[in-house]
């Protein structure tokens, strides 16, 4: 995958992180929104690191692999409590301009389901190019106009094959002299619709607020030390397969492991919801998912940390993500820890307040009891 720095994006961003880190607000609805616009996809990571690293607590000790990963160090005592979560989540790129200016379209990586591409016919998107955002619309044919066949192949059939971007370019130079080029990453707008009952709904919103959540985390760490050395991480290509045999874990997980190896694994993701008898569910409070049978003490803390403060918890039994797979090997122990999002990968992701809250208090309140049995 190919990184570009996009500069006119970097340092308009760049303002809008030294007045954030100026404000050191650790309010996690506020942090979500603020991340929410940024986008970042596979590949494209570098706008939302930097945005990240601007709203990181003054003089903290912040670590850069040089390959997207962003990350904060708390000393304490040794064998650090990693703290994980994802830089990047699904989206689209530009794959080639065509003669008459329209934007052709592929992925970085699998799409997370079958229909994921489904949901660009006939949307809005952005193009974040290295001059700025460029708006466009995915086109659609009139429906009403179109045989029933045609329609049919249109609505049932789409694929990227018949994805064109139209950006309001004549040709191909006039596109590229909005400063669109091959490999710019494609996403939905980040449209941020407040629901009753103090939910948010907006397509990638699930991992932003999880990301929002490790810098709520870190802004009260500044404040008083943890028990024992702490890292939290945000890691880039977590939807790249490492390579070679059997479970493959994710490429962003495995740099992680190998640069600090770390004696206990939090991975704080997000988890499909309301999909019926024991799924999760919205507001009953995050997830914490291991593998059946297992019990690992770091899982024993956060249920305790949890159940003492009174905050809403759910459990769940399931194999290792590709997160989990580099930190699972004895004797270090990894942990999962979700928040819960309904319509999970698509562009109407829903997530509760409530679960958002509760998840950043009970990391909060696991690392504050240091070696957290």
């Amino acid at each position: 995958m190919t990184y570009r720095v996009k500069k006119g994006f970097a340092a308009a961003l760049a303002i809008i992180c030294l007045a954030a880190g100026a404000a050191g607000g650790a309010d996690v609805r506020s942090l979500t929104k603020e991340l929410f616009v940024v986008p970042s996809t596979t590949g494209n990571e570098d706008m939302m690191a930097a945005k990240i690293r601007g709203l990181l607590p003054r003089g903290a000790a912040v670590e850069e692999d040089g390959l997207g990963m962003i990350a904060v160090r708390f000393r304490g005592a040794p064998g650090p409590t990693l703290l994980l979560a994802a830089l990047d989540g699904y989206g689209h790129m530009v794959s080639g301009i065509t003669p008459d200016g329209y934007l052709t379209l592929d992925r970085p990586v699998a799409p997370p389901h079958a229909r994921f591409d489904a949901y660009l016919l006939g949307q809005p998107v952005v193009v974040s190019t290295a001059r700025g955002p460029v708006q466009g619309v995915v086109s659609q044919p009139a429906l009403h106009l179109l045989t029933p066949e045609r329609r049919k192949t249109l609505v049932e059939g789409f694929s990227l094959e018949n994805a064109f971007v139209d950006i309001g370019a004549r040709s191909e130079g006039e596109a590229r002299a909005k400063g669109v080029e091959v490999l710019d990453a494609v996403t939905f707008p980040p449209a941020l619709t407040e629901l009753a009952g103090d939910k948010w709904a907006g397509p990638g919103l699930g991992l932003k607020a999880v990301a929002a959540v490790l810098v709520a985390v870190a802004d009260s760490l500044a404040a008083g030390p943890p028990g024992g050395e702490t890292v939290l991480a945000w890691a880039a290509q977590t939807k790249f397969a490492a390579r070679g045999r059997g479970a493959r874990p994710a490429v962003g997980a495995v740099r992680a492991k190998a640069r600090w190896n770390p004696a206990r694994t939090v991975i704080v993701d997000v988890v499909a919801a309301g999909r019926g008898e024991g799924s999760p569910v919205l507001g009953k409070g995050p997830v914490l998912i291991e593998p059946k049978d297992k019990r690992s003490a770091h899982r024993r803390a956060l249920e305790r940390v949890a159940d003492e403060a009174g905050l809403p918890r759910q459990d769940m039994s399931a194999d290792g993500s590709p997160l989990t797979i580099p930190f699972a090997a004895p004797p270090s122990e990894v942990l999962t820890i979700a928040l819960p999002v309904q319509f999970l990968n698509t562009p109407s992701e829903i997530v509760d307040l409530k679960d958002l809250q509760a998840l950043r208090d009970i990391l909060i309140g696991f690392l504050a009891k240091g070696d957290g049995r």
